[in-house]
């Protein structure tokens, strides 16, 4: 987050659209890697992580108050809502504004709060600031969710997300002299994608029906997102679109949006070949064609190093979780 001026930054948070897309059916063959060396890293903190109605959440400690919090890799900055931060007592940042910016193009300028600490497992932060802002249709459950950890926190760590299995690692990452960049302890083949950074934020390049997309790595979306323009320059049709299924939702940025959930040809992960992809067609005021949202991380192992530079993935091997009551 760059500071702007007069203690304003901009903030960029994309939220998630209703989710209505297939689970992954894939096939695995060409380069990968094997994991069976070992690599050095240090892990920092295991925390449950649950799947309710595609809001991935894991509970978080707040200046001593149990909260949950979306673990959302798609946005720049962690978010705190209004509720949450009236109820836990958290003090204005007079001396800062945030602007948050949606998924529609929108943008608003929202208040900070002091955060003196915040743990996600063994792991503290603070002070911080962090912006107030809505989360639209944020899911009921206990303790409520009160907010979303972006980019700003998680990009300190190697992230792993384990859906299936309901838990989220953060790792401390092995010494660059090291040359160990893969993950620790997987077993079965695996891929490493390059990501290309955007801020905290980080991209891979997929291809969509014979066309290149820039995908967006974002735990924080509820399902895949492709954005209309990308998906028209596939060579669909604005016509055919208008008849697919739908409806109507709304962004972090107060903006309804229309989404359509239309059935592709194939999407590409290097190698690997999805046949037939359901995915939500939407308008993205975004520097990336498509978000890789909650459904796809449940589908997937996911290890995000930040400081290599790569995501692996390899398939869940588990059947996926979904709607847990969080406790």
């Amino acid at each position: 987050m760059r500071p702007l001026a007069s203690g304003v930054r901009p903030y960029r948070a994309l939220r998630s659209l209703c989710a209505g897309v297939s689970l992954i059916t894939v096939m695995w063959g060409g380069a990968s890697y094997a994991a069976d060396h070992v690599c050095r890293h240090t892990l920092l903190a295991h925390v449950p992580l649950y799947n309710k109605s595609g809001f991935l959440i894991s509970p978080v400690e707040i200046d001593g108050h149990t909260v949950s919090m979306i673990m959302d890799t798609g946005s720049e900055g962690s978010l705190i809502s209004p509720d949450g931060a009236d109820a836990m007592g958290l003090p204005l940042d007079k001396g800062m504004h945030t602007v948050v910016q949606g998924t529609g193009g929108g943008q608003r300028l929202v208040p900070n709060v002091h955060v003196r600490s915040l743990k996600v497992g063994g792991v503290e932060t603070g002070p911080l600031s962090v912006p107030v802002g809505y989360l639209p249709g944020k899911p009921v459950t206990q303790p409520p969710v009160e907010g979303l950890v972006g980019g700003d926190l998680l990009s300190r760590y190697d992230v792993e997300f384990n859906v299936a299995e309901g838990w989220l690692n953060l790792w401390q990452p092995a010494a660059p002299s090291s040359g160990c960049d893969g993950p620790e302890g997987w077993h079965v083949i695996y891929r490493a994608l390059p990501v290309q950074f955007d801020g905290r934020r980080v991209s891979v390049q997929l291809v969509l029906d014979g066309m290149p997309v820039k995908a967006l790595v974002d735990s924080g979306a509820r399902s895949r997102i492709v954005s209309e323009a990308a998906a028209l320059r596939t060579g669909l049709s604005a016509q055919t679109l208008a008849t697919d299924p739908g409806g109507v939702t709304s962004g972090i940025d107060g903006r309804q949006q229309r989404y359509y959930w239309h059935k592709f040809n194939s999407l590409q992960y290097g190698l690997e070949e999805e046949k037939q992809p359901v995915l939500t067609v939407s308008p993205l005021k975004d520097n990336a064609d498509m978000l890789l949202g909650a459904d796809w991380f449940a589908a997937h192992r996911v290890w995000l190093s930040y400081r290599s530079g790569k995501l692996y993935i390899m398939p869940s091997l588990r059947p996926v979780k979904t709607d847990q009551t969080h406790r």
